[in-house]
C-alpha cells in the first residue's frame, strides 16, 4: 500500500510524493499521522532545500496497528512524542510512520486536552531549558528575550518556577501575548535597552534568550549580570552568530546553550508536560493556530516570520491534501 510524503523539489518548494506505507514488525506501533508541526528550525534549510529533502520532527497521531509485543497501547489511542525523525515511512512529513516505544518516545493523550495542544516535541524543548535555567530563589529576576511560541511558553514554565518574568520582544502582539502566560514586566527592545542597560542596572542574574537573530543575542548578553546566567535557546540553525565573546569574559557570564541534546531529558520533559497541562498547573494551551492541508507546506513555513500577532504555532494536518487552511 502507498502514502503521501511532503518532499522538496528544491528551495522554498515541496511536493507530496507517494511512498510505500510501512508495516510494523512485533515490536512497533504503526501510527496515522494526525498533525505535524511546523518548527521555526527548519525554516532556513526550507529556504535552501535540495532535491529530496524532508522535513518534520513533531509528530501527534492516532496508533492505527500495534505490535503483538507491545505493551500499554492499543488502537485508536492518540499519541505524541518523538519517533522517527525524517525518514520516509518513519516519523516526518509522512501520513504514516512506525515507533517503537522501547526506544522511543511515545505518550498517550489525556482525552481532557485537544490535539493542536499536545504535539510534544516543542513543549519538551521548552520544559528541557527551563529545567537548565538557575532560578533556584523564589522571585529571582529572569529576562526572556524574544517572546514567540517558545519563548511563551517558557516564560509561562518561569513563572511556575516561581520567577519574577520580564519580557522584551520587537513586537506588541508578542508582548501582548507575553502578559497573557505570567509576565511580570514587559518591553519593546528599545524600551529594555533604555532601562536596563547604561543606567546602573546590574543586570539579570538569569536572561534567557528566544529571539533566532543576531541582535537578540547581544541584547541577551547586555542584559545579563556579572557572574549570571545566559541560556542560549534558539541558536542550533541559520547560520553564523556574532556575540561580544570579550563582555562574556569581563562579566564572566556563564553561557549556556540549552538546546536538548540529552534524550532522557527530552523525554522526561514531553511527559511531564503533558501532566502539567492536564492538571491545569501549565495553562499553556487553547493558543490559536494555524491548520495548512499537506499541499501548503510552503506557505506555511513562508508565514514563520510574519505569523506573530496572528496565530502562535503552525501545524500540518497529516489527513488533508488539499484545503484552505485556517486557524483554531
Amino acid at each position: 500500500m502507498k502514502q503521501k510524503q511532503i518532499v522538496a523539489v528544491g528551495p522554498k518548494e515541496n511536493k507530496l510524493r507517494e511512498i510505500d506505507k510501512p508495516v510494523p514488525n512485533d515490536d512497533q506501533l504503526l501510527i496515522k499521522t494526525k498533525y505535524v508541526g511546523v518548527c521555526r528550525s527548519e525554516h532556513d534549510d526550507w529556504k535552501t532545500a535540495k532535491a529530496g529533502a524532508t522535513f518534520g520532527h513533531e509528530p501527534m497521531g492516532i496508533v492505527e496497528e500495534v505490535g503483538k509485543n507491545v505493551k500499554g497501547f492499543a488502537p485508536g489511542d492518540r499519541v505524541s512524542g518523538m519517533w522517527g525523525g525524517t525518514l520516509p515511512g518513519s516519523g516526518g512529513m509522512v501520513q504514516y510512520s512506525i515507533a517503537d516505544p522501547r526506544k522511543e518516545v511515545v505518550i498517550k493523550l489525556p482525552d481532557s486536552i485537544r490535539d493542536e495542544d499536545l504535539v510534544l516535541e516543542p513543549l519538551a524543548c521548552m520544559m528541557s531549558a527551563v529545567s537548565k535555567a538557575k532560578v533556584q530563589m523564589p522571585g529571582t529576576h529572569v529576562a526572556v528575550v524574544g517572546c514567540g511560541y517558545m519563548g511563551c511558553g517558557a516564560l509561562s514554565l518561569l513563572k511556575l518556577r516561581g520567577a519574577y518574568v520580564v519580557a522584551i520582544d520587537i513586537r506588541e502582539s508578542a508582548l501582548e501575548n507575553a502578559k497573557k502566560f505570567g509576565a511580570d514586566e514587559v518591553y519593546l527592545v528599545e524600551e529594555a535597552k533604555k532601562k536596563f542597560i547604561g543606567t546602573g542596572f546590574k543586570g539579570f542574574k538569569v536572561v534567557m534568550e528566544w529571539g533566532e537573530g543576531d541582535e537578540a543575542l547581544d541584547l541577551a548578553v547586555n542584559l545579563t549580570a556579572e557572574r549570571g546566567q545566559l541560556c542560549v535557546a534558539d541558536y542550533h540553525t541559520g547560520g553564523k552568530r556574532s556575540v561580544d565573546v570579550q563582555q562574556l569574559g569581563v562579566k564572566a557570564i556563564e553561557m549556556l546553550n540549552t538546546h536538548p541534546r540529552e534524550g532522557w531529558l527530552s523525554e522526561e520533559g514531553a511527559h511531564n508536560a503533558v501532566e502539567l497541562l492536564e492538571r491545569g498547573d501549565w495553562k499553556y494551551r487553547d493558543l490559536p493556530v494555524k491548520v495548512f492541508p499537506m499541499n501548503q507546506f510552503d506557505a506555511a513555513q513562508a508565514e514563520q516570520e510574519e505569523k506573530y500577532g496572528k496565530y502562535a504555532k503552525s501545524l500540518i494536518d497529516m489527513t488533508r491534501e488539499d484545503g484552505e487552511p485556517y486557524i483554531l
